[in-house]
């Protein structure tokens, strides 16, 4: 009997982990695949949720009674459907989500919820695999770690800009003036203290780097404080530092929520960044003739080789045949190579089919 598979993801970082498995899984019978829009502007209320989870499901219902397979494939999407049926009863997006998806084969127990931060087009597909073309398009896939620091306390999270995660709590016994013998003795005491302090949180940093593999490191606190322990950190850290953002080290422990807030325009001025420098790149390449390519046909000939490094292609991308754009992403993600849906400079993908990469050779 097969093992059952369930979860709900929520952050970036998780799906991420999971996204690679599921792009390669064939279970041997159908997957439901069901996406729901859930913009806050027009699903802010649970009726007005009720009611886009009831059109949901019964397309749903339709699709599958329409569905040809075998007795044990159409059992194991009927409970799929009921499975789904009983998740949204009651689901309610939490931190800022707008949308949410759901993957399941209830024969080879698997049923995975997704809370996606960007909304994403309500449908319903039935395939041989799972369908993770949305998942792709609506999450953020880096692995950030997000350190907020004052004289005293530290605490360290991970994620991305669809959420964060605890990892870490620090502080120190920095004593405060009033318990020092005299008040010429209190700065020289007190500094010395939170000198001692910040060089704990670089250290218990470069430990948290050395075993994480987090791409880039953010800074959060009180301007000074942030700007101080940024001059102690250690080169490699310091290298992998990608901006600070104000936030305070609350005691009482600050939701991750308000956190991944506050840190979002540091997310956010990254993806832009990045961004530009791959388009560049293709732009360059294109120009010599070496390395990168344009165009469906092109872009899927050199996925048959194996020789995509970056997968480019426009955010509201929709060909005329979906499973080209699903066969692609299925392909990069198996060679290990980055998909990047172009968000913000979208229109330079125009002229090239919405579509291009740079090649590894």
């Amino acid at each position: 009997m097969e093992s059952s598979t369930s979860a709900h993801y929520h952050v970036g970082s998780a799906l991420g982990r999971r996204l690679r498995d599921l792009a390669e899984l064939r279970p041997g019978v159908p997957v439901l695949s069901l996406y729901v829009n859930l913009d806050p502007a027009r699903f802010a209320t649970q009726p007005a949720r009720s009611s886009v989870y009831t059109s949901l499901l019964d397309e749903a219902h339709k699709r599958i009674e329409a569905h040809e397979t075998d007795h044990r494939g159409k059992m194991s999407l009927r409970a799929d459907l009921e499975r789904a049926r009983t998740f949204l009863k009651d689901f309610s997006p939490q931190g800022g989500g707008s949308g949410a998806a759901i993957i399941a084969a209830d024969a080879a127990g698997l049923f995975e919820a997704f809370t996606l931060p960007r909304a994403a087009r309500t449908e319903v597909v039935i395939d041989d695999s799972p369908y993770v073309t949305p998942l792709v398009t609506a999450a953020d896939m880096r692995d950030w770690l997000v350190v907020l620091v004052d004289s005293r306390r530290a605490r360290f999270l991970h994620g991305s800009s669809d959420g964060l995660e605890e990892l870490d709590r620090l502080s120190s016994d920095v004593d405060a003036p009033t318990r020092r013998r005299g008040p010429s003795d209190v700065p020289q005491w007190v500094e010395r203290d939170v000198e001692d302090h910040l060089r704990r949180v670089a250290q218990k940093l470069d430990e948290h780097l050395a075993v994480g593999g987090f791409e880039r490191v953010l800074i959060g606190g009180a301007e000074e404080s942030a700007a101080r322990f940024e001059e102690i950190m250690s080169n490699p850290a310091r290298e992998r530092l990608a901006g600070r953002f104000q936030a305070e080290v609350d005691p009482g422990g600050a939701a991750a929520e308000a956190i991944r807030r506050a840190a979002l325009p540091c997310f956010v001025e990254d993806e832009r960044r990045h961004e530009r420098e791959v388009l560049d790149r293709v732009a360059e390449r294109l120009g010599r003739g070496d390395r990168a390519v344009a165009g469906c046909a092109d872009v899927l000939a050199m996925l048959e080789q194996a020789r995509v490094e970056t997968l480019l292609y426009s955010e509201a991308y929709e060909p005329p045949d979906p499973v080209v754009l699903e066969k692609a992403i299925e392909d990069a993600i198996a060679q290990s190579a980055e998909v990047l849906p172009v968000r913000h400079y979208a229109d330079e993908l125009r002229e090239h089919e919405d579509l291009a990469a740079v090649l590894r050779f």
